[in-house]
């Protein structure tokens, strides 16, 4: 496990079920003041009407997804002044987002986290893009770089 914060959100990252060099990437994204939420994995990617930016957790290198990306809070949207569309948003508070990985060779891989938090008081955090974890795969597991 490994974990950061930047930008008002901790991220701890953790990877589950490893077998067969395969497993389960977990990311638990926690602002630090209550309030604040994040936006939906599925937000495109320069948010709605440049309004916010999706949660993400990419792996790239020896580290392949199988699967899709899931979050374990339901997606609700919120209206933003000046914004024509409704924006989708997990609840103020963590969201955990899962994704089934494989190691397709065994070296070195990253991560890359995207996000960004907001509160409807207190307005936005800086949002944080491509943020890159360290992660090796071995034959004996997956392990992560001290950031």
């Amino acid at each position: 496990m490994t974990e950061f914060n930047e930008n008002g959100v901790t991220v701890r990252l953790s990877v589950t079920e490893w077998q067969s060099a395969a497993g389960t990437l977990v990311a638990t994204f926690t602002p630090d003041d209550a309030g604040f939420h994040l936006y939906s994995t599925a937000l495109p990617a320069q948010g709605v009407d440049g309004v916010g930016r999706p949660t993400q957790v990419r792996p790239v290198g020896a580290v392949a997804p199988t699967g899709e990306m899931t979050a374990d809070k339901p997606v609700k949207t919120i209206r933003v002044p000046g914004v024509r569309s409704a924006v989708p948003v997990y609840p103020d508070g963590p969201v955990t987002v899962t994704l089934p990985i494989r190691a397709t060779a065994a070296g070195e891989a990253e991560v890359l986290i995207g996000y960004a938090s907001c509160s409807t008081t207190q307005g936005c955090t800086i949002p944080v893009a491509d943020r890159a974890v360290a992660l090796r795969t071995s034959e004996d597991g997956v392990s992560f770089d001290a950031p």
